[in-house]
């Protein structure tokens, strides 16, 4: 019989097999990262290349996002109904993603469908229509969206946050644009976007999947060998390092909440102090026993939620606090997010390194549970430009953070004096209170993040 007045005892560390990670080579050159994985008959591929959003003029923000939705409105000898149509007879899913850095072309198919199926998604990348209906439609779609967005605080915030701590760089603006920059944009635009940064791209494809190795490799070369893929454009990125600590606020009228984000840029993915910091921030923010999420959910009762992360595009890193609060709570829920990040710095216990290694490590199975899970794990590496065996070191590398490399961490990674303070919500009850509690008067922004 169980005894119910004990609790159970942890157990140990979860046994799992790491996927094997082949490497292979198309007849024109491009790479494909291949895990099999026989256990479900599917198969998931992602191809990606180097033309995300930083490509876009910036007069033309939002040309790769609107390049990315006209892309598959018709192409080859299908029009768009037909296209979608086949897709859906297959049962395979085709979707694409536009991020700062890359455009990712996802399609999950059946395995005994997936020769037809990747057959549709080569005419996407080699034969897209491009035609001025689809390109008007999707625009002004895409300009609603926007507009919708833009009542959207949470958007708002993070928008309105890169605007700040990124200025001046490619990644300052979102990747969906804004009214004032789709606007400029005409189908010659994505016609050319799709020529120089599409079509010509050297392809990295990633594969998950119930396949044969062989018949892998043969289907992508016989429906991409047209294809001559010159090499990625050079884009430089210079850190902007004036960006001095400061308050912003976003007006959003009657708002019962206020949005909160607290942060800097940071450094890059592949640093030495990676670990030390992965392990800091689980303390700080990223579990829900996080110091942050019991301060401000638990013991002040300000919010459902409070997390703190570090992600990473591929040329900066991003450090960001993040939270929705009572709006008469806003200035303490902000005092309280810097006295943790004061804390972080000076006073680590054992027990928390110990607690926040054992989440990390017993978490990480649970990344390769799915098909997209184990491509985007690879896909990052690559991205990153860390080597394969990664994976095969993480939960060693966690396992050995030391106490004095946490607080080592934390204090060469969270720049008191650099953190940019965006807030979105009521002027009015907001305002005041920062005054009161900093004796500061915070800048007022638009929700494009232009000062008012």
């Amino acid at each position: 019989m169980i005894n119910r007045s004990q609790a159970p005892s942890p157990s140990g560390n979860l046994d799992f097999k790491l996927p094997e990670i082949k490497v292979l080579k198309t007849i024109n050159n491009f790479d494909v990262y291949f895990v099999k994985k026989e256990k479900l008959p599917i198969v998931f591929t992602n191809v990606t290349c180097d033309a995300g959003s930083k490509f876009d003029p910036i007069d033309k923000k939002g040309l790769a996002y609107l390049t990315s939705l006209v892309i598959d409105e018709g192409a080859g000898e299908f029009n768009a109904l037909q296209l979608s149509d086949e897709f859906d007879k297959l049962g395979s899913i085709f979707s694409t993603y536009i991020g700062h850095d890359s455009n990712d072309f996802t399609l999950l198919s059946l395995k005994e469908n997936f020769d037809y199926s990747f057959y549709l998604l080569s005419k996407v990348l080699t034969e897209p229509h491009l035609e001025q209906k689809d390109f008007d439609r999707e625009k002004n779609k895409l300009i609603n969206r926007i507009l919708q967005l833009k009542d959207d605080a949470s958007f708002v915030a993070s928008s309105v946050f890169e605007k700040i701590v990124f200025k001046d760089t490619f990644y300052e603006l979102p990747e969906i644009g804004l009214i004032s920059t789709v606007s400029n944009i005409n189908l010659d635009d994505v016609i050319k976007f799709y020529n120089e940064n599409i079509f010509s791209n050297h392809y990295k494809i990633f594969v998950v999947g119930n396949i044969e190795e062989d018949f892998l490799l043969t289907t992508i070369e016989k429906y991409l060998s047209k294809i001559n893929p010159l090499q990625p454009k050079e884009i430089s990125f210079t850190k902007n390092e004036k960006v001095n600590a400061k308050f912003y606020v976003v007006d959003k009228k009657e708002s019962a909440q206020s949005e909160i984000i607290i942060g800097h840029t940071a450094k890059p993915r592949n640093t030495d102090d990676y670990y030390p910091t992965k392990v800091m921030n689980a303390i700080l923010g990223g579990q829900f026993s996080s110091r942050i999420n019991l301060n401000l959910r638990e013991n002040k009762g300000y919010t459902y939620g409070a997390s703190s992360s570090f992600s990473y595009y591929k040329h900066s890193g991003l450090f960001a606090v993040h939270t929705a609060v009572n709006i008469e709570n806003t200035a303490d829920a902000i005092k309280e997010i810097f006295n943790e990040l004061k804390g972080i710095q000076t006073n680590v216990k054992q027990e928390e390194v110990d607690f926040a290694k054992s989440y990390l490590i017993k978490e990480f199975p649970s990344k390769f549970e799915t098909y997209s899970q184990v491509e985007k794990i690879i896909e990052q590496l690559i991205f990153h430009s860390l080597p394969l065996d990664e994976i095969k070191v993480y939960q060693a590398k966690i396992h050995n953070v030391k106490l004095d490399e946490v607080l080592l961490a934390a204090n060469n990674n969270i720049q008191l004096d650099k953190l940019s303070i965006v807030v979105v919500g009521d002027l009015e009850k907001i305002i005041p209170q920062i005054k009161n509690q900093f004796n500061i008067e915070p800048a007022i922004l638009d929700n494009e993040g232009n000062k008012i």
